[in-house]
C-alpha cells in the first residue's frame, strides 16, 4: 500500500467557517477570556535589569526570526504574550532576556505552527549563545510559572472574525495581511504591553482600512467598535500611534538604504583609484621550475 503524503508543503489558509462566523458567542467568549491573558502590570517597575528598549530589540528580533521562518502570523503574538506574563510572575538578568525569547518561541511554535521552531535552530539565531539545553530548561520554568495557561488570547484571533462578519471585509484580499502585519508590530511596542488584545485588533483592522483606502473606512470603523465593545476614542488614539510607528519606520529603514548606498558608492570610488592592469608585470616574470 501507497502511504506516500501527497499535501502541498507549506501553510495552507482554510475555508471559512460559516457557521462560526455567524455565532455572536464566539466574539462574546473572545472578550471575556481575554481578560485572564492582560499581563497584570508594567513589570519594568520589578525587573530592575530590564528596560522597556531591550523589550522592543528582543521582540523585534522574534519578529524577524517568525519572518524567516514564514511561521503563522499567530505565533509572535503568542511568544510575546507568555513572554510578559511571565515577567510579571520571575525576575530575570538581562543576560537571558534573548534566551527567554527564544523559550517562548518554541512554546508558541508548538501551540500554534503545523512545523515547530527546532530548539537547535533557534540556538543557531541566538548565534549559538544559548544550548538546546538552556531552551528546554527555560521552557519548564515559563510554563511552572504560567501554571501551564499557554493558549492566549491575542490581536490575531479577532482579526478573521470581524472581516468575516462585515461586508467590507471582501473589499481588498490585502485586508487581513496589512492588520496581521499590523498586530506583530504592536506587540514589540513597550508601551503597548497591558492594552487589551481586541483594542490593539480594532486599532490595526482600522489602520489598516484607511492605509488600503477603502471606501468604507467610517463603515468600518464603527463596525469595529461596535462588534469588539471598544471605544472609539481609545481606538483613534491608538491607531494614531500606530500610523506613526510605521511612519518613523518606514523612515528609519530609507535611511539605513541610502546610507548602505552611499558607502557602497565611496567604496567603489576608492577601489577604483588604484588601476591595475589585469595580469600584474610580476607574474609575466615569473618561471615556473619543473
Amino acid at each position: 500500500m501507497d502511504m506516500a503524503c501527497l499535501e502541498i508543503p507549506g501553510t495552507v489558509q482554510g475555508d471559512k467557517d460559516f457557521t462560526i462566523l455567524s455565532d455572536h458567542r464566539v466574539i462574546k467568549n473572545l472578550l471575556e477570556a481575554e481578560k485572564a491573558y492582560i499581563p497584570s502590570m508594567n513589570y519594568f517597575i520589578i525587573q530592575s535589569d530590564i528596560k522597556p528598549f531591550m523589550r522592543k530589540v528582543v521582540t523585534q528580533w522574534m519578529l524577524e526570526v517568525c519572518e524567516e521562518q514564514k511561521c503563522e502570523d499567530s505565533v509572535l503574538p503568542l511568544a510575546v504574550n507568555i513572554m510578559d506574563r511571565f515577567m510579571c510572575a520571575c525576575v530575570i538578568k538581562r543576560q537571558d532576556f534573548q534566551l527567554l525569547g527564544a523559550s517562548c518561541l518554541l512554546i508558541a511554535s508548538k501551540l500554534r505552527c503545523c512545523n515547530q521552531l527546532g530548539v537547535d535552530l533557534l540556538c543557531a539565531y541566538t548565534d549559538n549563545s544559548v544550548t538546546p539545553e538552556n531552551i528546554q530548561s527555560w521552557e519548564l520554568l515559563i510554563l511552572s510559572k504560567l501554571q501551564w495557561e499557554m493558549s492566549a488570547i491575542t490581536g490575531f484571533d479577532y482579526v478573521d472574525q470581524v472581516i468575516g462578519r462585515c461586508s467590507w471585509g471582501n473589499d481588498s484580499t490585502l485586508l487581513r495581511r496589512h492588520s496581521n502585519t499590523l498586530v506583530s508590530v504592536c506587540y514589540t511596542e513597550p508601551s503597548l504591553i497591558q492594552y487589551a488584545p481586541s483594542l490593539i485588533a480594532a486599532a490595526c483592522l482600522c489602520s489598516a482600512v484607511r492605509g488600503l483606502k477603502l471606501s468604507s473606512a467610517r463603515q468600518a470603523a464603527s463596525d469595529i467598535c461596535m462588534m469588539l465593545n471598544v471605544d472609539p476614542i481609545n481606538m483613534e488614539l491608538l491607531v494614531r500611534f500606530i500610523d506613526q510607528t510605521i511612519e518613523q519606520s518606514v523612515s528609519q529603514s530609507s535611511t539605513t538604504q541610502q546610507q548602505e548606498v552611499v558607502q557602497e558608492e565611496e567604496i567603489s570610488t576608492k577601489f577604483a583609484e588604484y588601476e591595475q592592469p589585469e595580469t600584474p608585470t610580476e607574474v609575466n616574470n615569473l618561471y615556473f621550475c619543473d
